[in-house]
This record gives C-alpha cells, structure tokens and sequence, in this order.
C-alpha cells in the first residue's frame, strides 16, 4: 500500500473537481445553444442584405466582411442612395432584435426552430425583400430555410424539456412579429415596389410545414453518464501511473533479486584432471 500513496492527492483533486465538471455541463448546453441562435440570425440576416443589395447595385457586391451587426451598422457605402442606407439600418436593427426571441423561456429545438422560422414570415423581411422578383425571393427564403436546418443540426438538445413541461410553458413564447414604426416603413417605401408578400408568407409556411423535425436529435446525459467518464478517466490515470512507475520499480527489484540468488550458490568444484598413480610396483613386491 505505500507504493500507491502518490495516487491520494490525484483522487482527492477528480473527487472535488466533479461537482465543478458537473456544473459546467449543466450551464455549457445552454449558453451554446444561444450563441448558435445569434450566429444563425446574423447569417440570415446577412444572406438577406446581401441578396437585396446586389440587386439594388449591379455593379456592386455587399461585402462578405459584414458578418456582424456592427459591422453591417457602419457600411456606408449606398452610391448616394440615402432612403436604401436607411431602409438597411433599419432592419438591421429589427433584425438584431430577433435574438431576444430565444433565452427567455422554453430553449428547445422545437422553439428553437420555430423562432428562426418567424423570422422569415415577420412583416419587416417581407417588406425588406419586396424590391425581389418572385423567383429570386422563393430562391432566397429556400436559402435561408437551409441555413435555419443546418443550425438545428447543431442544436444540443441534452436539455430539452418532457412533454409536460411543453405545455406548461406554452404562455412563455416570445410573440412572433417584431412590429417596426410605421412611419419608417412609409419613409423607406420603393417607388415601383413588387406586392407579392402574400405569396411569399404562402410559400414559408408551406415549406416549414413540409420540413419535418430531424430525428438526429443527440442523447440526453445524465450524471451516469459523466460518472463514468470520470471513473474511465480515473482508470487511465491508475495504468499510466502503474506503467510508469510501479512496473520499473517491480522490474528493478526482481533484477536485485535474481543478483542475490546468483551470488548466495556454491562455487562449482573444478574437476581433476590428473591420472591415478601407477601402484603395479607395489602389487609386484608383495
């Protein structure tokens, strides 16, 4: 047993460090689950202003640097147009307003999904893509929907609610619309605007109800689960330390051993190699 008193404080420090492990897993899920939502909204958004922009300019292209909100909020560059630069600041902003949907209240994959998916049925991004032939806004809303699934894919869905509790906070959701002043939407109106939202609101609708939930959900992990990670951490440590350490010292001790054993046996008798003295002389005599 002293040989595995060096293993004491290594048990001692995993035996505190588990309830800091078991905290953290229990907060990471949900704190990612939020990044991914804003991420996933400044991504619309993005592909969103980018797709209105070029075909507002046709010689110019919305710059792929403007990945965040911020940086969207100091492009400037509009050729002159000031009722574009202000119709982009303002969804910008009603955009970014987007991600106060989610935290609050039920942070499922179904709420999850159903939160990006108002985005693309709110009346500020039907107005915002008016300037869009019918084509090119069915082509764009289709874009988007692949970009709203493939953030559900990423979803940790390891604290998802019972089916119970479903119910219970169904009064919780966030409202849908993100209402924008009227006036702004007066001020920013396109002259020659294309009224084809109707179709548009038509076309989402059809499409979330045709795209099923993914049944690629990740399993639920329970303390179980973390407990046995720890144990088989535990036990990589224990053979590292035995390979390492012990086995060297076992090995050394039975080479000594096997020294003592060698010296403690008699020196072998050498043989003669004389040979016997001739004694017919003395026969002879007697």
């Amino acid at each position: 047993m002293p040989r595995f008193r060096p293993l004491l404080p290594l048990f001692l420090l995993l035996w505190l460090a588990m309830p800091a492990m078991l905290l953290a897993q229990a907060k990471g899920p949900a704190a990612a689950n939020k990044q991914l939502f804003d991420r996933t909204v400044d991504e619309l958004n993005f592909r969103t202003m980018e797709t209105v922009y070029d075909k507002s300019f046709t010689r110019r292209k919305f710059p792929v640097t403007l990945r965040t909100a911020k940086a969207r909020r100091e492009f400037t560059d509009f050729n002159g147009r000031d009722d574009l630069q202000k119709l982009f600041q303002n969804y910008n902003g009603v955009s970014e307003r987007y991600k106060a949907r989610f935290g609050k209240g039920r942070t499922d994959l179904v709420e999850f999904e159903k939160q990006l998916n108002a985005t693309l049925v709110d009346k500020n991004f039907e107005f915002f893509i008016r300037v869009l032939p019918r084509d090119e806004r069915v082509a764009l809303i289709r874009s988007l929907q692949r970009i709203i699934r493939q953030g559900a894919a990423q979803f940790n869905a390891s604290e998802d609610p019972v089916a119970e509790d479903l119910a219970a906070d169904g009064a919780a959701v966030p409202p849908a619309d993100v209402d924008a002043p009227a006036a702004t939407a007066a001020a920013t109106e396109d002259p020659s605007p294309q009224p084809e939202a109707s179709l548009t609101t038509t076309t989402v609708t059809s499409s979330n109800r045709l795209s099923p939930r993914s049944l690629d959900v990740p399993v639920r992990h329970d303390w179980v689960d973390y407990l046995t990670l720890l144990l088989a951490g535990t036990s990589t440590l224990l053979l590292l330390f035995l390979i390492t350490s012990v086995l060297p010292d076992l090995r050394a001790r039975l080479d000594g051993l096997a020294d003592e054993l060698d010296n403690q046996q008699p020196a072998p008798r050498p043989r003669s190699r004389a040979l016997p003295e001739d004694r017919y002389e003395d026969d002879e005599a007697n």
